[in-house]
């Protein structure tokens, strides 16, 4: 295992501190555009669903992923983790015009953590990432943007508490600790919101996910032709003696990093608020609403 230099440390650092990495200059547009082009159709046919995914097999099939997985972001990846595996790897679409999350997190306002053994951590420390790259624009919260509370990994949700609210154009990606509260905002606009998710833990861990088929399916399309993407989607899960780090040798090119704004502030709802808030959820729920 190559040790890091003083840009991959600092990367480390400033990770380990804020919990979100957001970067300036991954993808080009040329290649964003290609992807929609290719993802449209794919799309176009999962349209009546609410919330559709498009999983790993078929990223692998329409040779979207092998690009996502460029130099740049592989670097990025194995500076905090040099045996990682995927947890998620899909894009997935929301329709406009939403009035509500399509994700059970009625209670925070949206607020949650993502749960996981607290053991989990790379050699290096670090904790599992999930990864986000905007695929359609984010102009405002109304857009569906992604919030997150940097630098509070531990502890109960309060007010007041400075969050960063992440929009941006197409192409916009970003790194978070899934340790981190978060949240998805609604997205009011009457556009389609596009993303790609990716999810990273150390591997050798319990991994239910990359058990399923659509990652044994994407192995096997995926053949021999990228040992290191083979390796995130699961080729050495309970096998780490055979490769214990994965096989890839890192560039030293690395993505500029955007800073934070944490200009948002956090909002909890009261007791009484909440308690009405799982009535009425429950309530619309018995409806099915």
């Amino acid at each position: 295992m190559a040790s890091l230099n003083k840009r991959e440390m600092a990367l480390r650092t400033m990770y380990q501190h804020h919990g979100i990495l957001h970067f300036q200059n991954m993808y080009s547009q040329s290649t964003l555009t290609k992807w929609n082009r290719v993802l449209d159709p794919v799309f176009k046919r999962l349209a009546l669903q609410a919330r559709s995914y498009v999983k790993p097999d078929e990223l692998v099939e329409l040779g979207i992923l092998e690009e996502v997985m460029c130099k740049r972001l592989l670097n990025v990846i194995s500076v905090l983790d040099p045996c990682p595996i995927f947890l998620h790897c899909h894009c997935f679409e929301i329709g406009g015009n939403c009035d509500a999350s399509l994700k059970d997190f009625h209670e925070l306002n949206g607020w949650h953590r993502d749960t996981s053994d607290p053991s989990v951590r790379s050699v290096r420390d670090c904790r599992p990432c999930s990864i986000y790259i905007y695929l359609s624009d984010v102009k405002s919260s109304d857009f569906g943007s992604f919030e997150v509370v940097p630098r509070y990994d531990k502890g109960p949700l309060k007010s007041n508490m400075n969050s960063c609210n992440i929009t941006g154009d197409k192409g916009t990606c970003f790194l978070w600790n899934r340790d981190l509260y978060h949240r998805p905002n609604i997205n009011r606009s009457a556009m389609k919101q596009r993303i790609l998710k990716l999810s990273i833990q150390t591997n050798g861990w319990a991994n239910s996910q990359i058990q399923q088929s659509e990652f044994r399916h994407a192995l096997a399309i995926l053949g021999k032709n990228n040992s290191a993407l083979a390796y995130l989607l699961g080729s050495h899960f309970g096998n780490n003696l055979a490769t214990t780090t994965m096989p890839y040798t890192r560039t030293g090119d690395l993505p500029r990093i955007k800073p934070i704004d944490c200009s948002e502030k956090t909002k909890v709802p009261t007791k009484a608020e909440k308690m009405l808030r799982r009535i009425k959820y429950q309530f619309d729920k018995a409806l099915g609403f």
